[in-house]
């Protein structure tokens, strides 16, 4: 078996010793054949093999990879493919980069390097090679959402700074570096295999059958497998001063859009739908994915105006109309409620009672009014002597005086107002008559509204509203309900153009 080689070169001792919605961007430098250096023996395949596994398995295509192995590496090429990447990447789209060579660190100076195909041996050559600080630089240019940078070279870990966190959702940008090891030699490998790096890599690529792995996940199985199979450590970190958010790059397995959109409808969530469409922006399942968001959408904000805005959408084929239509009738019964509560007085449960006869606090509602009524239609009378005569005496004063102020106002409310406390005054007859024949004038009046071309339908439908407000529980509630109903239909209609 060949001894294998390491990736780096101690200068000193020469002579003695020897990285969605958008698109996935692969750039690869793999070099064995250096020119003064001494030769790799799988840095080439490790590059490779790393191309065929995700552009076989995961989402990355063949014409979105930049490659440079062997002499292709040189200063040059290697600093104009990362120019390429600064004009080519968008804000959504991905870069992972791996670099696989000869690695330098300059004690003296504390500096790390790449080492191209063509630079000579020596600390006066340092010239010729590669500064990390430059290659971060260059990251730094290029408006990634996630940038994952793979090195496997020695003293590659001058590139980085130690700042881990727990990794957060892959709509956060991302500038993450994943190293062969730290400031130290790391082994090459033997020949026509990989190194033990490369290895843990393509091992873990290979065999993943979940439809993703996240690049946390990745580094956290390589560097078990590295610690346990090579007794090397490597390093993960991000980029100081890069833009990096705490974000996550996600590695999906390449499916069809068929599969992609089944495993959409499986997870149904806003996020998932809207990640579909900007990845098929053309697919056949666009138009319900819209509307899938939209209801979630809706759903989320749990109001009228949200599910308001879906009616107005997708009226009146959509999906959700029916589901619609009753989430902002229970909204609706809901503020109801709320407000006779506030309110607390038996008009208001009245006025819930008239909207919601079988509504989901029509019981609580009856209860209240019962107990109300009862408590308040007569004071207590006191047990003993000329007390009865002084109550019963102050009893038919205030008897008089609320039929005399109901009659004054001569408002339905306040008719009610009387019969509610004096259930069995000779004015109850009265005052019913009373309340009928303004309930009357009031249907009449909407009548009239409803066909009146001078008002807008939101003023027609709001006199309804204020009718409910002035006569709770009349008889001709029903009939008004109905010609509410009417206008918000013609409503939605002609917000719909229909």
């Amino acid at each position: 078996m060949a001894k294998e080689r390491t990736r780096g070169l101690d200068l000193e001792n020469i002579e003695s010793q020897w990285g969605f919605k958008g698109k996935n961007y692969l750039y690869t430098i793999g070099i064995d054949k250096y020119k003064h250096w001494p030769p790799l023996q799988t840095a080439v395949k490790d590059v490779e093999d790393f191309i065929n596994v995700v552009t076989e398995r995961y989402q990355f295509e063949q014409d979105d990879v930049i490659k440079l192995k062997d002499q292709e590496a040189t200063v040059k090429n290697i600093m104009s493919g990362f120019r390429q990447l600064v004009s080519k990447i968008t804000e959504d789209d991905n870069l992972v980069i791996y670099f696989s060579g000869h690695g330098h660190y300059d004690e003296v100076t504390d500096t790390g390097y790449w080492i191209p195909v063509d630079a000579q041996i020596g600390e006066e050559y340092e010239h010729e090679f590669i500064n990390t600080a430059v290659v971060v630089d260059r990251l730094k240019r290029i408006n990634s959402l996630h940038t994952f940078l793979i090195i496997d070279s020695c003293f590659s870990g001058t590139l980085i700074t130690q700042i881990r966190a727990t990794p957060r959702s892959e709509r956060y940008k991302s500038r993450r570096v994943f190293t062969s090891g730290g400031n130290e030699v790391v082994s090459d490998g033997n020949e026509g295999g990989n190194s033990p790096f490369s290895r843990g890599i393509l091992y873990h690529l290979n065999n993943n059958s979940n439809k993703y792995i996240r690049a946390s996940k990745l580094i956290l199985d390589v560097t078990e497998y590295l610690e346990k199979e090579a007794q090397q450590t490597p390093k993960d970190a991000r980029l100081i001063n890069a833009d990096d958010q705490g974000g996550d790059f996600v590695f999906y397995l390449k499916m069809s859009e068929a599969e992609i959109w089944a495993g959409v409808r499986q997870d149904h969530t806003m996020e998932a739908y809207k990640n579909f469409m900007g990845q098929f922006p053309e697919s056949e399942h666009l138009q319900e994915a819209k509307e899938e968001y939209a209801w979630l959408e809706a759903e989320e904000e749990e109001s009228i105006a949200g599910y308001s805005e879906y009616l107005n959408k997708y009226r009146p084929d959509g999906k959700y109309i029916q589901q619609a239509i009753k989430k902002i009738k229970s909204i609706e019964e809901e503020e109801f409620w709320e407000k006779a509560r506030r309110l607390d007085k038996l008009s208001a449960y009245h006025e819930y009672l008239a909207y919601y006869p079988d509504g989901k606090y029509a019981k609580k509602a009856e209860k209240i009014i019962k107990e109300r009524s009862g408590k308040e239609a007569r004071p207590k009378q006191r047990q003993r002597g000329n007390d009865v005569d002084s109550t019963k005496q102050e009893f038919d004063e205030k008897e008089k005086e609320l039929w005399n102020e109901a009659k004054e106002k001569d408002r339905y409310v306040d008719y009610l107002k009387f019969i509610e406390a004096f259930p069995e005054s000779r004015f109850v007859e009265q005052a019913r008559q009373e309340m009928k024949r303004l309930d009357h004038i009031a249907l009449n009046q909407i009548r009239l509204a409803e066909f009146n071309k001078n008002l807008t339908l939101q003023q027609k439908i709001q006199q309804c509203l204020d009718y409910f407000n002035a006569f709770p529980g009349a008889e001709n509630n029903t009939k008004v309900k109905q010609i509410k109903d009417r206008l918000q239909i013609q409503k939605y209609s002609q917000g719909h153009g229909s």
